[in-house]
């Protein structure tokens, strides 16, 4: 029965297709300042030079609109609401994350169908995948437009 498991499940064969079909997925997917300038140019041109600047370099700056925010960084992985003592209105918060996925190898123990283990011991090497969201950029609102934000600072880690 060891022999017909190991014929069935490879897992680093399986890995490598994973993870050849999830960066052909990704290259197509990435959008970029130009191209999103490109699909709003008629509200590109109508920004102060120095706005268009910025947006053209992926970045915001304070008193930015939601518009222009989204022209230079692309739509927020995840809106939230903040709520604060003695404000009124909750404020928005926009948030960029990016997922950090890389495969591990693991050694598992065999088990039989039963869930019980095997009279000799086996194990197995296993590929798994790890994945966690990463927090990039934190975009804040207050009548809107951008009143905060919060990137990591240069040389540290997400």
């Amino acid at each position: 029965m060891r022999h017909g498991w190991n014929k069935i499940f490879r897992p680093s064969r399986l890995a490598g297709a994973g993870l050849a079909v999830l960066l052909a997925w990704g290259a197509g997917c990435a959008a970029t300042p130009a191209s999103r300038i490109a699909s709003n140019q008629a509200f590109f041109d109508g920004l102060p030079v120095a706005a268009q600047a910025r947006i053209r370099g992926g970045q915001i700056d304070i008193g930015f609109s939601p518009e222009m925010v989204r022209l230079a960084l692309g739509a927020p992985t995840r809106r939230v609401l903040r709520h604060e003592a003695g404000e009124d209105a909750p404020r928005e918060v926009w948030l960029y994350t990016a997922e950090d996925r890389r495969y591990e190898q693991q050694r598992v123990e065999i088990v039989d169908l039963e869930g019980t283990s095997l009279h000799r011991p086996a194990t197995a090497m296993v590929t798994v995948l790890q994945e966690r969201e990463v927090l990039g950029t934190r975009v804040e609102f207050r009548n809107g437009v951008v009143s905060a934000w919060e990137s990591p600072a240069p040389g540290e880690s997400r």
